[in-house]
C-alpha cells in the first residue's frame, strides 16, 4: 500500500512538473510573439525612414511645429490656432526640446523615430491583448498589424492615430488583461481610466473604444464604471486645464466645436465604398482593392464574426471589446463628414484583432474535420509552419513593393525633400517666414526665428476650418492673413494661391504689389517682400 501511494504521488508530481514546464514554454512563446510583432513593426517603420525623399503629411509639420512653439513659450489656442487636443504637443516635447539644440530638421527625425516605435509597440500590445486566444491569433493580429501598409504610412509621419491607439490598447490591457479574472480591481480601473483620458487628449476619437470598454464593464462590473469614468475625466481635465485657462473660448471652439461640427469639403467628398477601400489598409498602394473587392472583404469578415459568435457564449470580455470597438469605429468613419486614407489605422487594430479572435473561436469547430484526415501530427505542424513562413515572406515582399510610393514625389501627402533645399539658399537662417506648409520650415531648419514680431502661423488649414463662415472665409480672416504677410519678409507656398490661404481679389492684388517671386520650381514658391533687402 505504501509503495503504491508513493508511486501515485510521484506520478502526480511528475504531471505537475510537466504542466508547469509546458505552461512556462507557452508563456515564453507568447512573449516571443509579442516582441517579434513589435520588432517587425519597428523594422518596417525604420525602413520607411531610410527613404530620404519622402516628407509625408502636411499634418506632421503642423504637430511638430506646434509642439516646438509650445516649448519656446508660445501657447496653442491663445497664440495660434490648433484644432486638436493638446496631447500630441506634450508627447512630442522631448523631440522638440532637442530640436532647440540640434535644429528642427534633426528633431523632426527623432519625432518620426518616436512614431515608428509607437507603431511597433501597438503591434506588440495588440498581440498581447489576444494572448488568451492562442499563439496563432496573436501572430495574425500582431504581425498582421505590423505588415499592414497603412501602418507604414502613419509610421513614416507624425500622426495622431498611433499615439491615440497606444494609450487605448494600454488602457484595454490594464482593465481587461488581468490573469486574475474578469473583475478588475479598483486600481486597474483607475489606471485604465487615466490611460483612456490620455488617449482622448491625443484624439477625441478615443471616446469610441472607451464607450466600448464601458459597455464591457456594464453587465458584471458596474461598480468599476464610475472609477474608470472619474479617472478618465480627471486626467483629461488636469492636463488640458493650463491650455483652457490661457484661452477658454478658443480652446472649447478649436478642440470640440470645430472637430465635432466641421463639414465636408468638395476635395474630401469620399463615398462609403471608397471609405471601405481605405479601411482595408491597402489604399494608396499598387494593389489597392476595388470597391467591389473591398465590399466582399468586409462581407466575409461579417460572416466570420457571425459564425464565431452564433450559438457560442460571449465568454471572453476581450472579444466583446473588439466587436463593439470595431463596430463603433467603422460606422463612425463611414458616416464622418471628413475622411482621409490614414484614418484606416485607427480602425486597423480592432479589425485585425477581431478577425484573429473570430478565427480562434471557429477553430475548435474545424478541428474534427481536420482530425479525419489521416495525416501525422508532425507533418501537419511542418506544413503549417512552412505555410506560415512562406505567407509571411510573400506578404513582406509584396509590402516592400507596393509601398514604393514612399519614394515618389508628392504622392498623396508627401514631397520630394531635396527640392526643399532651395529654401536654404534663398531664406537666411533666423528669418521670419510665413509658410502654407510649415513642414517646409521644419525640414530646412527655417522654423525658428530671431524676429519677435514674426506671426505664429502653424496650421493654415485649421485656421480656415476655425474661421469658416458657411463655406467662405470671412473678411476678418483675409485681413488677418494680410497682417501676417505684412510682418514677414519671406513667404513660402506649396504653389501660388494655395487654397488653404483665403485669397480674394484684394489680398491677391495686395500680395502681388508687395512681394515678388525669387524662386519657382517643383512645388516650392519662395517670395520676398519688396521692402526687404536681402542680407
Amino acid at each position: 500500500m505504501d509503495g503504491r501511494h508513493i508511486e501515485k504521488e510521484t506520478m502526480s508530481t511528475s504531471v505537475i512538473i510537466d504542466d508547469s514546464r509546458l505552461s512556462q514554454r507557452r508563456r515564453t512563446q507568447q512573449w516571443l510573439i509579442v516582441i517579434g510583432a513589435g520588432v517587425l513593426g519597428l523594422g518596417m517603420s525604420l525602413w520607411q525612414l531610410s527613404v530620404p525623399e519622402q516628407l509625408s503629411f502636411y499634418n506632421s509639420g503642423v504637430y511638430f511645429a506646434a509642439s516646438f512653439k509650445l516649448v519656446t513659450g508660445v501657447m496653442p489656442y491663445r497664440d495660434f490656432v490648433f484644432v486638436q487636443p493638446p496631447g500630441i504637443l506634450l508627447a512630442l516635447s522631448p523631440a522638440t526640446l532637442l530640436a532647440r539644440i540640434v535644429g528642427t530638421h534633426d528633431g523632426f527625425i527623432v519625432a518620426r523615430v518616436m512614431s515608428g516605435i509607437v507603431v511597433g509597440l501597438n503591434a506588440s500590445l495588440l498581440a498581447l491583448l489576444l494572448r488568451r486566444r492562442g499563439r496563432v491569433a496573436m501572430i495574425i493580429a500582431g504581425f498582421g498589424l505590423s505588415l499592414l501598409p497603412v501602418a507604414f504610412w502613419v509610421s513614416s509621419a507624425v500622426m495622431l492615430e498611433p499615439y491615440c491607439i497606444v494609450f487605448v490598447l494600454l488602457g484595454a490591457l490594464a482593465l481587461l488583461g488581468s490573469d486574475e479574472g474578469l473583475v478588475p480591481s479598483r486600481r486597474r480601473a483607475i489606471i485604465a481610466g487615466a490611460l483612456f483620458g490620455v488617449a482622448t487628449l491625443m484624439k477625441l476619437w478615443a471616446i469610441l473604444p472607451f464607450i466600448a470598454i464601458l459597455l464591457c464593464l456594464l453587465p458584471r462590473n458596474r461598480r468599476r464604471i464610475l472609477n474608470t469614468l472619474t479617472s478618465a475625466g480627471s486626467t483629461f481635465i488636469i492636463v488640458a486645464l493650463p491650455f483652457f485657462v490661457s484661452a477658454p473660448r478658443n480652446f472649447i471652439s478649436q478642440v470640440f466645436v470645430e472637430q465635432l461640427g466641421r463639414s465636408s469639403n468638395s476635395s474630401n467628398d469620399v463615398t462609403i465604398l471608397n471609405r471601405l477601400v481605405n479601411l482595408t489598409g491597402f489604399a494608396t498602394t499598387r494593389i489597392v482593392p476595388s470597391a467591389g473587392e473591398s465590399l466582399a472583404v468586409f462581407m466575409v469578415l461579417f460572416v466570420i464574426v457571425i459564425a464565431a459568435f452564433v450559438r457560442r457564449r460571449f465568454d471572453d470580455v476581450r472579444d466583446i471589446f473588439l466587436v463593439v470597438s470595431a463596430l463603433l469605429i467603422v460606422v463612425a468613419l463611414l458616416i464622418a463628414p471628413e475622411f482621409y486614407s490614414y484614418y484606416a489605422y485607427f480602425a486597423a487594430p480592432f479589425l485585425m484583432g477581431l478577425f484573429a479572435a473570430c478565427l480562434s473561436r471557429i477553430a475548435p469547430l474545424l478541428r474534427p474535420c481536420f482530425a479525419r484526415l489521416q495525416v501525422r501530427a508532425h507533418i501537419r505542424r511542418l506544413v503549417g509552419f512552412s505555410s506560415a513562413v512562406t505567407g509571411a515572406l510573400a506578404l513582406f515582399g509584396a509590402v516592400l513593393w507596393v509601398t514604393s510610393q514612399f519614394s515618389a514625389y508628392a504622392f498623396g501627402y508627401g514631397i520630394y525633400t531635396p527640392w526643399l533645399n532651395a529654401i536654404d539658399h534663398h531664406v537666411p537662417s533666423g528669418s521670419c517666414v510665413v509658410y502654407s506648409d510649415v513642414s517646409f520650415g521644419v525640414v530646412t531648419n527655417r522654423l525658428a526665428t530671431s524676429d519677435p514680431r514674426c506671426p505664429n502661423v502653424v496650421d493654415p488649414d485649421g485656421m480656415l476650418v476655425s474661421y469658416d463662415d458657411r463655406g467662405h472665409a470671412p473678411q476678418s480672416l483675409v485681413t488677418q492673413w494680410r497682417s501676417y504677410f505684412s510682418s514677414s519678409p519671406y513667404v513660402v507656398l506649396l504653389y501660388p494661391r494655395v487654397p488653404r490661404i483665403p485669397w480674394d481679389s484684394s489680398l491677391d492684388s495686395w500680395f502681388a504689389h508687395h512681394f515678388h517671386l525669387v524662386y519657382e520650381k517643383n512645388y516650392v514658391y519662395i517670395y520676398r517682400s519688396t521692402s526687404h533687402s536681402p542680407s
